[in-house]
């Protein structure tokens, strides 16, 4: 079906696709009659098959997961005769969830590529290059200050891991999915359990509530702050944006601590 889609017309006979696939005549044309038999080969005018509407579709429809994969494969170092091998079983045999991980995961290489000659920018840049989508990135909170050799902040154990960033229109939000933790009393010294609530996220020097519906706390994207690390393979883009976190058993057992969140993509 791809030949039909990307080679010329007067090749995409059974001689031509023969020579074109390295496969003999008598396979091509048994090829060919299955595939007019599930209404993708028109044969009518047996010197010139083409494609059907619903072959066509289903052309494009390979053709496009075929080079989404093709380029995935190529980007991660893979020698470019075996990816165009693997490409098409990638294509013809992958769900639709590695699918759209893969596409997320081109968006991704996509917008460094274009932000590579880009000192900083903001979170909203970021996404008018990642185009509309969900995408998984991994985080970590830091504290403000080392606390037994870590600066690693106890917040980290009370969001699912990875977060979201949805971006709809251009523009985007950042989803954490809080858990329950267990921490000591500042007051009792008694383990306690515990809820992160009352996030706020610094903004223009001010910091902002974010929205919590029960199940996700959001906060806007164009609040995070990147730094463009390095070039080629090892290019990195790293956010940082500062937080004021409460937990649910209140201030008095556990006060108020400001932390630093960070994503690296």
């Amino acid at each position: 079906m791809l030949s039909f889609l990307n080679e010329e017309e007067s090749l995409c006979t059974v001689t031509g696709l023969s020579e074109i696939l390295g496969e003999g005549k008598q396979k091509i044309s048994r090829m060919l009659i299955a595939m007019e038999k599930d209404g993708l080969i028109d044969r009518s005018d047996s010197r010139r098959p083409h494609l059907t509407e619903m072959g066509r579709q289903k052309a494009e429809f390979y053709s496009e997961r075929t080079n989404v994969v093709l380029n995935h494969l190529l980007y991660e170092g893979l020698d470019i005769s075996i990816a165009e091998h693997d490409a098409y079983a990638w294509a013809l045999y992958s769900s639709d969830e590695t699918m759209s991980l893969i596409r997320s995961q081109e968006r991704r290489y996509k917008a460094k590529y274009e932000l590579r000659k880009t000192e900083t920018f903001d979170g909203a840049e970021l996404c008018t290059h990642l185009g509309d989508g969900e995408y998984r990135f991994p985080f970590l909170i830091y504290r403000e200050s080392v606390h037994d050799g870590s600066n690693l902040s106890m917040a980290n154990a009370g969001f699912e891991h990875p977060c979201t960033l949805s971006v709809k229109d251009g523009k985007g939000t950042i989803c954490l999915h809080p858990l329950n933790i267990s921490a000591r009393s500042f007051i009792t010294r008694k383990e306690m359990n515990g809820r992160v609530r009352m996030l706020k996220y610094l903004s223009n020097d001010n910091f902002i509530p974010a929205t919590d519906d029960g199940e996700c706390i959001t906060f806007p994207a164009d609040v995070l702050k990147f730094i463009n690390i390095g070039a080629g393979m090892g290019q990195i883009l790293h956010d940082s944006v500062c937080l004021k976190m409460q937990c649910s058993v209140g201030t008095v057992h556990m006060p108020e601590s400001t932390a630093i969140f960070t994503i690296m993509i």
